[in-house]
C-alpha cells in the first residue's frame, strides 16, 4: 500500500482543506489502487492571521453630499485606471459609440476639428510652456513627439469626420498625449516607475489642452480636465479607486491575509510548517508519496534539502510550486542558488504545471533534469483559476496513476 501525504498551498484553512482532501481522495479511489490519503493540514498552525487589529480607522460613512464628491473621484480615478492599460481607450470609445459614429459631416474647405488636432499635435513637441512641464517627469520632446504622431494616426484612422464638440475632442485627445507620455516614461524607467499625484495629471492635462488650442485653458479654468467622458464603461475599473478599497479594506485585508501572509511568514519562520510536513510522512506507512501544492512545494522541497527522507519518501509531486522560482532568485531558504539538491532528496521528483497558472514554474531545467521531470497540463482555466484546477483534472490524476502507482 502507498500512502500520499495531501499537503496544501497558501490560503487554505480547514474548510477548504477537507474539501480539497474529499475532492483529491474521490479521484484516486478511481485509480482502483492500494493508495492511503495521508492529511497534513498546517492552515491553522502555521498559516498567518491577524489576531489584533492593526488597520487603520475606517471612513465615516460619509453625507449624501460627500457621497457624491467621493463617487465623482471615484470615476476619475477609475478612467485613468484604463488609460493607464491603454492611453488610447477613451478615443477607441468615441468611435464605437453610435453616438459618435460618422457620416453626417460635410466636407468643406476650412479644416475639420481633427484636422485642426493633428496639427496642433505635431506642434506639441515645440510648445515650450509643455515641454518644460513634461520635461520634470522625464518625457523629453522626443518622446512628446513620438507620442502626439501616435495619437493623430489614432485620431484620423477612427475619427476622421467626427460630429464631436470640439471641445470634448480636445479633452479626449489631451487626455490621450497625457496617458501616453506617463506610459513612456515608466517604460524607459523600469520597476523605478514615475511619481505623479492627482493634482499633477490635473497639470498636465490642462498645460495639453492649452497647447492644443483649449479656451480657457491657459487660466486654469477648464474644469473636469482630467476625467473621461463620463461613459458607463470606468465602472469595469471601480475596484481599483481609493475610496472603494477604504471603505472595504476590512474585508480586502481578511481575504488577502491566508494567501499572501502564508507566504510572508513561512519565509520569515517555515520551521513549523516544515516539522508539520516531516511528522505526516513520519506517520505515514511507506512508501509515501508527497502531494504538495503550490507553497506547500516549496516547503516540501526545502524539508528535504534539509532532513533525510530518502528510505521513506519514494516520490515528490509538487503541483503548480514556485521552488524554482525561489532558487533562481537565491530566495529558496534550504538551498543557495548554485548548490545541487543533497544526494538524499527523493529520488522521484515530479513537476506538474499549467502554462497559464502564473504560479507554476519549470523546475527540471533550473534542478537539472536528471533530479526532477516537469509535466505540463492544459486546465483549460484563466490565470488564477489555473492554479487551483489541477484537482479536478482527469488528466492530472491518470498521469499519476502512470507515473508512480502502476
Amino acid at each position: 500500500m502507498t500512502s500520499v501525504v495531501l499537503v496544501h498551498g497558501t490560503g487554505v484553512r480547514e474548510a477548504d482543506y477537507v474539501a480539497l482532501f474529499g475532492k483529491v481522495s474521490a479521484q484516486l479511489e478511481k485509480l482502483c489502487c492500494d493508495l492511503t490519503l495521508v492529511h497534513c493540514f498546517w492552515g491553522a498552525e502555521h498559516g498567518a492571521r491577524l489576531p489584533i487589529d492593526s488597520l487603520p480607522g475606517q471612513p465615516a460613512v460619509p453625507s449624501a453630499a460627500d457621497a457624491a464628491v467621493r463617487d465623482d473621484e471615484d470615476a476619475v480615478l477609475a478612467s485613468w485606471a484604463l488609460l493607464d492599460a491603454d492611453p488610447l481607450t477613451e478615443l477607441r470609445i468615441l468611435a464605437a459609440d453610435e453616438r459618435y459614429s460618422p457620416g453626417s459631416h460635410v466636407p468643406s474647405q476650412d479644416e475639420t476639428p481633427p484636422e485642426q488636432l493633428c496639427r496642433r499635435l505635431r506642434a506639441l513637441p515645440r510648445d515650450p510652456v509643455l515641454t518644460q512641464v513634461l520635461a520634470i517627469h522625464g518625457i523629453t520632446p522626443e518622446v512628446i513627439g513620438d507620442v502626439a504622431d501616435e495619437v493623430a494616426r489614432t485620431l484620423t484612422t477612427l475619427l476622421p469626420d467626427t460630429q464631436l464638440d470640439s471641445s470634448v475632442l480636445r479633452r479626449a485627445v489631451a487626455r490621450a498625449v497625457v496617458a501616453s507620455a506617463l506610459v513612456s516614461a515608466e517604460e524607459r524607467q523600469g520597476s523605478t516607475g514615475i511619481s505623479t499625484d492627482g493634482e499633477t495629471i490635473d497639470d498636465l492635462v490642462k498645460g495639453t489642452l492649452a497647447a492644443l488650442g483649449e479656451p480657457g485653458a491657459a487660466l486654469g479654468v477648464v474644469s473636469d480636465g482630467a476625467r473621461l467622458l463620463g461613459f458607463p464603461l470606468w465602472r469595469s475599473a471601480e475596484w481599483l479607486t481609493s475610496w472603494r478599497v477604504a471603505r472595504n479594506r476590512p474585508k480586502i485585508s481578511d481575504s488577502t491575509v491566508p494567501p499572501i501572509g502564508d507566504i510572508l511568514r513561512y519565509q520569515a519562520r517555515g520551521e513549523g510548517l516544515r516539522s508539520c510536513i516531516a511528522a505526516a510522512v513520519a506517520s505515514a506507512e511507506p512508501p509515501v508519496v508527497v502531494l504538495a501544492h503550490s507553497l506547500g512545494g516549496v516547503a516540501c522541497v526545502d524539508l528535504f534539502n534539509q532532513e533525510n527522507h530518502y528510505d521513506t519518501v519514494a516520490a515528490l509531486v509538487t503541483v503548480g510550486s514556485q521552488a524554482a522560482y525561489l532558487y533562481e532568485m537565491d530566495a529558496l531558504s534550504s538551498l543557495p542558488f548554485g548548490k545541487p539538491l543533497p544526494e538524499y532528496f527523493p529520488r522521484r521528483w515530479l513537476n506538474a504545471y499549467d502554462p497559464r497558472d502564473p504560479l507554476a514554474y519549470l523546475a527540471a531545467p533550473v534542478f537539472g533534469h536528471d533530479k526532477v521531470t516537469d509535466q505540463s497540463f492544459n486546465t483549460r482555466r484563466p490565470l488564477l483559476r489555473a492554479h487551483s484546477a489541477y484537482w479536478d483534472h482527469k488528466p492530472f490524476y491518470t498521469w499519476l496513476n502512470e507515473e508512480l502507482f502502476q
